[in-house]
């Protein structure tokens, strides 16, 4: 009876030994883990040398998918990189032929108003059409040559405190005309608020937001710009009663080269607002559009107050 009590202890206390070896086991196990996944999150992975014979092939698992991953993430930034210098340099190559283009077929319309023939007419709308598309070609070009120094790195959006007053007055003078040739009212509130942005790359995403306004509301209708304060943000609404965009297609319409079926007709390409988000992304702010099809749209950009502190 003593020797069956004996055995009995001793295996229970063999138990609790291994128990315990095999918790230890596995919180290891679990901190080797964690401390992987968290290199990886961080985007800071470094390799974790491990003892073959001790290592479970959960381990040596997760190590292998990291480091696969790591070099799978390297090989995408290195492609996306040489794209985006591929992208910038055919841009750039482009630029003197398109202006050679537009040069020439502006030299002939100055050489046709001297002249009289029959097919004068004629020759002008061609001539004329050949010189809008050229003009389209190079607004592409430059859309590409800015996303493309924007994505990477080369241009750097510097954002500090400043008042809207100069901005809104570029616009103004940028689109009052346009507004006005096609017969509409450009609304335009003054303000002493100010926001933290880059002057030279916010005004590039207004006037890309302002001219699709205008582009897409019918004659006798309006734009307009609004700005309102808020105890951290400052929003800036640009509002049209223009034909409006599908509810489908609103969470798309800030997508690369995105054209709706509605407006493929027009002249554009689709990258003005695309690098709207962009720049407000990168100076911490945000646009968003609220729209309703034959009531118009109302395109809102978020500009922080006050500069983030850096400490």
């Amino acid at each position: 009876m003593e020797y069956a009590l004996m055995v009995g202890g001793f295996a229970f206390l063999a138990g609790i030994i291994l128990a315990v070896y095999f918790w230890r086991r596995e919180k290891k196990l679990g901190l080797e883990i964690q401390k992987m996944l968290d290199y990886a999150i961080a985007g800071k992975y470094r390799e974790v040398r491990l003892d073959e014979s001790k290592a479970s092939e959960i381990e040596n698992n997760m190590w292998r998918y990291l480091c696969d991953k790591e070099v799978f993430e390297q090989k995408l930034k290195d492609e996306n990189r040489r794209l985006q210098m591929q992208i910038s340099d055919i841009s750039h190559q482009a630029v003197l032929p398109i202006s050679n283009i537009i040069l020439y077929s502006q030299l002939v319309e100055e050489w046709l108003e001297s002249e009289e023939f029959e097919e004068k007419p004629v020759i002008e709308e061609e001539i004329e059409a050949i010189r809008e598309q050229a003009e389209v070609l190079d607004f592409l070009m430059e859309g590409l040559v800015k996303i493309s120094r924007m994505e990477t790195g080369i241009i750097h959006v510097n954002a500090r405190q400043q008042p809207f007053g100069p901005l809104l007055e570029i616009i103004k003078r940028q689109f009052q005309e346009k507004a006005n040739k096609k017969g509409i009212r450009f609304l335009m509130e003054g303000t002493e608020e100010e926001a933290v942005f880059d002057l030279k790359w916010t005004t590039e995403a207004v006037a890309n937001v302002v001219d699709n306004a205008i582009k897409y509301t019918n004659e006798g209708g309006w734009v307009g710009i609004h700005i309102e304060s808020y105890p951290s943000f400052v929003r800036m609404d640009v509002t049209d009663n223009g034909i409006g965009i599908l509810e489908a297609e609103q969470a798309t319409v800030f997508n690369r080269f995105f054209r709706s079926e509605a407006v493929k007709n027009e002249p554009g390409v689709g990258i003005g607002l695309y690098l709207a988000r962009e720049v407000m992304k990168a100076q911490n702010g945000y646009i968003k559009v609220a729209s309703k099809i034959g009531e118009g749209s109302c395109f809102s950009l978020f500009f922080l107050k006050e500069e983030i502190s850096q400490n």
